[in-house]
């Protein structure tokens, strides 16, 4: 074969054969795992209207300020490639008044500019997930929990979670102003990238890879130290969370995430596999996002997962499964009445989506008349009612939406009944 004239462009991958297939699978399998835990797919334009991204990110942000790819059109319009999914899907859910809370996954190609290396490209692919208007710390929890999951099912063993909190916009000036004076003082040992985020983007000097760096940040002030109550309450919310989940996680008290708009619960997964680069994703908390884009005041929470970085992680190649695209699965909503009755809703939703069934728990709603409206709202076709009545004579009541028909079925009965009832 002769040498080809053309090649393709430096930071990119090309998907053949049968790699394109197994890209397909790994979509395959997080599109399932996302239909199990109420979220539905969302697919937004490749590029936005350039300050989408300088409003959310931060106009002092990495991404923002050296790595988008940002251009005008003939019209004379700033647009620019995405590099992130959380602001276009926002803008999405405002622009069409979808009704909130809302559950949306995604897969597409990003783009930033940055010297490719292992794990690393300028176009990147990514799974993403956003549950907006939800502010329980069990929320949190549970995308924490789905991401665990889809690496655990590609046989990605030695993933690890880590978990910190980087506080809301109440507590963090303080925090920002102790660990500005503490990065002055050292000042003469940091390199010039982290010389120059000292004033405008601090906590990105947390990311700094030079080993310098990291020796002198290792003494920093840590955020999990300045948080108000609210925040801590929250951050302890979630840790009691995955743990009724039986997620294992380690804390990471220098883990923050490099754009603006996160706050609270932050997280990531890392794998070995990758070598330095060893990110596979993460995501956590962005309380203020929706309200920046020119929404109300709407909590929200989600994940980025890198595909080509988990690709290069996994140990083998599952075989592709018939069909590339998940079937439309019904969903049932968990429905409790009190803490007691919450950490058996927490239980069997896990029981339930571990047989294949779409499940979804509402942590906000404390009345059961809003988590029945919540049900609806997500086009549930049917609830399982946990109460101290059901839990006392060992059932659980499950009502049918579609006819309004309730019956009680015994505890360890409920899984099948529920896939006889979708069936």
């Amino acid at each position: 074969m002769n040498t080809p004239r053309h090649s393709r462009p430096k930071g990119t991958l090309d998907f053949v054969p049968p790699v394109a297939d197994e890209l397909r699978h790994l979509e395959y399998v997080a599109a399932r795992l996302s239909t199990r835990f109420g979220f539905r797919e969302i697919v937004t334009p490749v590029f936005e209207h350039t300050d989408v991204f300088t409003k959310s990110s931060g106009d002092a942000s990495d991404i923002v300020t050296k790595e988008m790819y940002s251009f005008k059109d003939r019209g004379e319009r700033d647009l620019t490639l995405r590099p992130e999914g959380t602001p276009g899907v926002v803008r999405a859910v405002l622009e069409n008044r979808l009704r909130i809370p809302v559950r949306l996954y995604y897969f597409g190609p990003y783009f930033r500019f940055g010297r490719p290396q292992k794990g690393r490209f300028r176009e990147f692919r990514q799974y993403g997930v956003e549950a907006i208007g939800e502010a329980s710390p069990y929320v949190d929890a549970e995308i924490v929990l789905l991401g665990d999951e889809f690496f655990r099912t590609l046989g990605i063993s030695d993933c690890t979670t880590e978990l910190n909190s980087i506080g809301c916009r109440a507590c963090r000036p303080g925090y920002r102003k102790e660990l500005v004076a503490f990065l002055y003082a050292h000042k003469d040992e940091l390199c010039e990238d982290c010389r120059e985020r000292m004033d405008r983007n601090p906590l990105r000097v947390f990311d700094c890879k030079n080993e310098g760096c990291r020796e002198v940040v290792a003494d920093a002030p840590k955020t999990a130290g300045h948080l108000c109550d609210d925040c801590a309450d929250h951050y302890d919310g979630v840790k009691r969370a995955l743990d009724r989940m039986k997620v294992s996680y380690g804390i990471n008290d220098r883990l923050v995430r490099g754009l603006d708009y996160y706050n609270r619960t932050v997280f990531e997964y890392i794998s070995s596999r990758l070598g330095a680069q060893d990110s596979l994703g993460g995501g956590g908390r962005y309380d203020y996002l929706v309200e920046d884009l020119g929404g109300p005041p709407t909590p929200s929470s989600g994940f980025a997962l890198g595909i080509d970085r988990t690709m290069m992680a996994m140990p083998e190649k599952p075989p592709l499964p018939e069909g590339t695209q998940p079937p439309r699965e019904s969903l049932a909503y968990v429905v409790w009445m009190g803490e007691e009755e919450l950490k058996h809703a927490v239980e069997l939703a896990a029981k339930l989506r571990a047989e294949g069934v779409a499940t979804r728990v509402d942590f906000d709603a404390a009345r059961p008349k809003r988590q029945f409206r919540s049900a609806d709202a997500a086009g549930a076709a049917c609830c399982v009612i946990v109460g101290p009545d059901e839990l006392a004579k060992g059932v659980y009541s499950l009502k049918d939406l579609a006819t309004g028909e309730q019956e009680e079925v015994p505890v360890n009965m409920i899984v099948p009944r529920v896939r006889a009832l979708f069936r």
